[in-house]
């Protein structure tokens, strides 16, 4: 798909999965990164498990000293007496410790995440409570996966990074003056795609009896943005259809809906609320499917009596 779509891309947050290798490539000098994204168990949770646990009445452990007398000088929720990896990894930042989601620690406000959140939750798995629960296991193990944590990730990412200037850039070198896209944005598609394809391949000669067809969205969709006029898409190609406003009708906190502005003709637009094709657009990409200009290997679904509109 054509990367000139708004599209929400997370960064200069540093972000941990306690389970993998950590590589870290800054100093508190350069101070490369904004804020810590932390998931995990209890290697890495820095007050979640003691809060869920007061609010359901059944205390842990980690809530009494002796836990946290070494460095807090009281329990603090980590599993330990001091300081967590993480903990050791904020201060190597210059950033503060890495809140707790559930709740606050040292004063901070759980919805304060500017600098970094923790989802991780001790003894959390990666492998969701249900898995547990039909072998018999669920009573041992909170619901509070790897899973769970992402889901919460991304119920929480609006509010972490703004993603209402669709990455727009001062600098006019940034773009291709054939499509007015960011650049570094479509490259980043095309090496995904080119990922993909290997991928596939793989899978192919894994099951050689499987019939694996790769559909090129993005350069099906480059050529509206390369020559829209070619394809009746004369309302201007990177404005939205429906849409909250701006330069190109888009606006993350103002998405289409019965108040958006709307254009009198669809047909005359590629992009319908700045995320997705419209119904025009998607006729031209299946017509690149069907005759296959834009599929891997070439898909061959002619019949005599098919004719496109």
């Amino acid at each position: 798909m054509a990367s000139c779509m708004a599209s929400s891309l997370f960064q200069k947050h540093l972000l941990l999965l306690i389970a993998l290798p950590i590589v870290i490539s800054s100093s508190p000098a350069l101070r490369c990164h904004d804020s810590i994204i932390s998931f995990g168990d209890s290697l890495a949770d820095t007050g979640n498990l003691l809060h869920i646990s007061r609010s359901e009445g059944r205390p842990t452990h980690a809530g009494f000293l002796p836990y946290g007398e070494t460095y807090f000088r009281r329990p603090t929720g980590r599993f330990s007496d001091g300081r967590l990896v993480i903990d050791f990894v904020a201060e190597w930042l210059g950033l503060p410790y890495v809140a707790p989601y559930y709740g606050d620690d040292g004063g901070r406000s759980a919805a304060d995440f500017g600098k970094g959140v923790n989802f991780a939750v001790a003894g959390a798995t990666a492998l969701d409570a249900g898995f547990f629960e039909g072998r018999g296991m669920g009573n041992s193990v909170p619901n509070e996966s790897l899973g769970v944590q992402l889901g919460l990730f991304k119920e929480l990412l609006p509010s972490l990074c703004d993603t209402s200037s669709e990455f727009q850039s001062s600098d006019k070198e940034e773009y291709d003056p054939s499509t007015g896209c960011l650049n570094w944005l479509n490259e980043f598609s095309q090496y995904h795609n080119e990922q993909l394809q290997r991928k596939l391949n793989h899978l192919r000669e894994l099951h050689p009896q499987a019939n694996i067809i790769y559909i090129d969205y993005y350069n099906a969709a480059l050529r509206f943005y390369e020559s829209p006029d070619k394809f009746g898409f004369d309302g201007g190609i990177l404005r939205a259809c429906c849409g909250g406003g701006g330069t190109y009708n888009y606006n993350s906190s103002a998405l289409c809906n019965s108040n958006a502005r709307v254009c009198d003709d669809p047909s005359a637009y590629a992009s319908w609320d700045g995320i997705h094709f419209t119904e025009a657009a998607y006729r031209w990409i299946f017509k690149s499917m069907a005759d296959g200009s834009c599929t891997v290997p070439k898909l061959d679904i002619s019949c005599p009596s098919l004719a496109f509109e």
